[in-house]
């Protein structure tokens, strides 16, 4: 979680925008713009546009993105290594340490991303949990000095009551 403690990354995206959908007549129901102006059916060359060399320069700032490449490194190094131990040619050996590096990256990525949403859920619990006590502890402490005001405010009156009297 060390990455969380960075400046927090530029979360909006810059998505290709589009004009609306110049035929608004009844007759064209179907659009393929949603109302946000982003298409709901991007070609594979329009969504490469999208993409930013800085994308790519700043990779592994994003969180879980680092272990998970380092798990993959070792995995389809083990992998790889292990099959050209065993006998396999180098082209096989190869093409085994390629796929476990991506599916052990892959694999790793997603359980870190899973453990992050349920910390962020198990916190955000865990916040509304003290909001209650917090809550709890002030109503009990405002009851406590109206205890405490009324109990002071009777041994008040007593003291005067009782102050008229000689004995």
């Amino acid at each position: 979680m060390a990455d969380d403690t960075r400046k927090p990354q530029d979360t909006s995206t810059n998505y290709a925008t589009f004009p609306a959908a110049e035929n608004t007549d009844s007759a064209s129901t179907t659009s393929s713009i949603n109302p946000g102006g982003r298409p709901t059916n991007l070609s594979i060359i329009e969504a490469a546009k999208t993409i930013k060399l800085e994308d790519f320069k700043e990779v592994h700032k994003k969180p879980c993105v680092r272990n998970a490449l380092l798990a993959g490194i070792l995995g389809g190094f083990g992998v790889g290594g292990v099959r050209g131990i065993l006998g396999a040619s180098l082209l096989k050996a190869s093409h085994w340490a390629v796929g476990s590096f991506c599916l052990t990256s892959l694999l790793m990525h997603e359980f870190c991303q899973f453990r992050r949403r349920r910390e962020k859920q198990l916190m955000k619990r865990a916040v509304e949990v003290m909001d209650r006590k917090r809550e709890k502890f002030a109503k009990a402490q405002e009851e406590a000095r109206i205890q405490r005001e009324e109990a002071r405010a009777k041994a008040e009156e007593l003291r005067r009551s009782k102050s008229w009297r000689f004995w």
